[in-house]
């Protein structure tokens, strides 16, 4: 078995070199198509970058699975799977606004032990793993200090289809009377970066997928914060919620768990 320091120097090279790919294309023409709909939109960046990490993978850990946002996929039999968002916000990506990001998850069973984002628009590295603490780059990072729920400055996301965005936007008014104001970045894995290093002391969204969460919500908990999914302590598509301490993580799930699914009609 591998152990998880090796894992973390490889997602840590991995999410470099493919950052490196992504940021070298954002300057050319680029294609784009939709996906789920017309605000869910994949690159041909996305799928080189995609490429090159299946590619890499296999080569180094080639008894390892892989499961990747834009269809990757590849079974193995050693228990290690690796779970890849090559850009995590892709609009961001192509507006140039800056919350983009690689991501990098190692899970083994439903545990995520080794994780790396790379937010590409500041050029610096989020990595953790199991036991190990979470970085920016070589520094090690840390929850922000509890403070009172109303003092809160939380982060979310919404989804692709009006429907969906309509439901989200109706909690959304009911929360934020109750906390300090609200962010919305557009990149789930560096909004939970942004938890970990204390930039918010909380976050939640419904609708994301493994690759969108699964390496930041071990940076999360590494640098001290709680993550909750919506009956465990396992995120799951239906609701992701971190905080800097588990009483702003329960407040936020327990606010939106009766407006759950936010279905998209």
């Amino acid at each position: 078995m591998k152990s998880y320091q090796t894992l973390v120097e490889a997602a840590k090279t991995l999410a470099i070199e493919a950052a490196r790919l992504v940021s070298s294309s954002q300057k050319r023409d680029f294609s784009m198509t939709s996906k789920s709909s017309i605000n869910d939109i994949v690159t041909d960046v996305d799928k080189a970058a995609e490429a090159f990490l299946i590619e890499r993978i296999s080569t180094l850990f080639p008894d390892d699975s892989i499961v990747a946002e834009e269809g990757g996929t590849r079974s193995g039999t050693s228990g290690i799977y690796w779970v890849l968002d090559p850009i995590d916000g892709t609009t961001n990506f192509i507006y140039d606004f800056p919350s983009y990001s690689v991501s990098i998850g190692v899970k083994e069973g439903d545990n995520t032990v080794a994780g790396a984002v790379f937010n590409i628009a500041e050029d610096t590295l989020y990595w953790a793993g199991t036991g190990l603490g979470s970085f920016k780059d070589q520094e090690r990072i840390h929850v922000r200090e509890r403070v009172p729920i109303e003092n809160s400055l939380i982060g979310t996301g919404f989804g692709y289809t009006a429907a969906r965005r309509t439901a989200q936007a109706k909690y959304l008014s009911t929360l934020i009377g109750d906390v300090r104001d609200i962010r919305r970045a557009g990149a789930a894995s560096l909004d939970l970066c942004y938890v970990a290093e204390g930039r918010l002391d909380g976050y939640y969204e419904s609708g994301l997928w493994p690759w969108d969460y699964a390496a930041a919500s071990l940076i999360v908990r590494e640098a001290g914060g709680i993550v909750l999914g919506p009956t465990s302590d396992l995120p799951t598509a239906e609701l992701t919620v971190a905080a800097s301490n588990l009483e702003l993580a329960t407040f936020l799930k327990d606010r939106v768990l009766p407006f759950l699914p936010f279905a998209d009609g």
